[in-house]
């Protein structure tokens, strides 16, 4: 249902969420889809973008390489930002009023880019609004935000998607279909490793600023949530703003999945391995080629007796594979799966059904900080989060 008054709406996000954005906008928010068939005629959607940022500037200029898709605006309330915006695009105008996309009936579809704290009412402003909307990650604050914002556009027949871009990195796909083919045989664990020194923040600690990203790939290399979520954290530089998180996931078909997130570590890594019975497979993206590595290496013990005595290793070291995998841009394939959404009606991959288990992860991962430092001075174990089978409405995670 479109907006009665855009305009009006515009001026309560000057005062509340634009204040908000205002303050967050100078901190760093420090994936060509292969299967996408864009069927766009002449003339294919407008698209703007709110936030100028690290990621809403990529986002301008993947967008503008779009043949069939147009760039029109960018808004952001920081002069020397929009200023950039005009001297390297200079067909897309620009604006500091958002009310200039939500009131403008040309433009289809808007890219948020903005604090995290913001996505909740900007993306709900440009849903009722009328149009389509592609919400950086994390979707939003809470998992019943995200539900309000997927009950909107669901009931708007407006796309809602998440800019989980690493679904839509080549080498995700790859180690996807390798999982599916049962090639790596039984899958045992995936370990993700996401270090580096800072970016700082302080309207967000160092789970829901990185984490995003690991999450969305294990979910979608499992095609399934986690049954039970286990995080632990410490903030060593901001009070009370984690700047290391380790969580441990378990999911039902029985694999195990570990996270590790860090913004004070001196080397900068971006790594997921996955051990499974017959093979293991590495996926560095620090690497400019050759992200992905196949080991033919495996365990599988020999008992010739009745007792541990019979025992005997049975290690085996074949040759390492290195898959081909397209050098086609992620969040060009991520724009060009919004694009196709907004053009045919279909589902995008990373709708908001996979922003709302993502969201709902980091909330229970939060829960686990939160229980830690409540029961830090008596000494009590951490605790773990499992999910209940719960009704259509979302599932709920509860202390084990």
């Amino acid at each position: 249902m479109f907006f009665s008054s855009a305009r009006a709406q515009s001026a309560i996000l000057s005062e509340r969420t634009l204040a908000a954005f205002k303050q967050g906008a100078n901190m760093a928010n420090t994936r060509d889809r292969e299967d996408v068939k864009v069927q766009i005629a002449n003339g294919g959607p407008s698209l703007a973008v709110i936030g100028c940022g690290y990621w809403g500037s990529k986002h301008i200029r993947v967008s503008c390489d779009i043949r069939d898709a147009r760039m029109s605006m960018a808004v952001d309330p920081r002069p020397d930002r929009l200023e950039y915006i005009r001297s390297q695009y200079p067909s897309v105008a620009v604006s500091r009023d958002i009310g200039a996309v939500l009131n403008n009936p040309s433009i289809d579809g808007v890219i948020v880019a903005t604090p995290v704290e913001t996505h909740f009412e900007l993306a709900r402003a440009v849903l009722q609004a009328g149009k389509h909307a592609l919400v950086e990650k994390p979707l939003a604050m809470t998992s019943a935000q995200c539900r309000e914002l997927n009950a909107i556009a669901e009931q708007s027949k407006r796309v809602l998607m998440v800019g989980h871009t690493f679904e839509y990195h080549p080498a995700v796909g790859v180690m996807r279909q390798m999982i599916q083919s049962g090639s790596l045989g039984e899958l045992y664990y995936i370990d993700s490793r996401r270090l580096n020194l800072g970016l700082y923040r302080q309207d967000a600690n160092v789970l829901w600023d990185l984490a995003p990203h690991d999450l969305s790939i294990i979910f979608c290399l499992l095609e399934e949530v986690p049954q039970t979520i286990g995080a632990w954290g410490c903030a060593h530089v901001l009070p009370n703003v984690e700047d290391v998180v380790y969580a441990k996931m378990g999911f039902k078909s029985g694999p195990t999945a570990h996270v590790h997130v860090s913004w004070l570590d001196p080397v900068k890594v971006r790594q997921i391995t996955i051990v499974g019975s017959d093979a293991m497979l590495v996926f560095d993206d620090v690497q400019p080629s050759e992200k992905v590595r196949v080991y033919q290496k495996r365990f599988r013990p020999r008992i010739d007796g009745d007792s541990y005595a019979d025992f005997q290793s049975a290690y085996h070291h074949g040759d390492v594979h290195i898959p081909a995998i397209s050098s086609s841009e992620p969040l060009k394939l991520e724009v060009l799966d919004f694009v196709n959404a907004i053009m045919t009606g279909e589902r995008p991959r990373a709708d908001a059904m996979h922003g709302l288990r993502v969201v709902e992860a980091l909330e229970a991962a939060s829960a686990c900080l939160r229980l830690k430092h409540k029961h830090r001075s008596n000494g009590k174990d951490q605790r773990i989060f499992r999910r209940r089978n719960m009704p259509a409405g979302g599932p709920e995670i509860a202390v084990a």
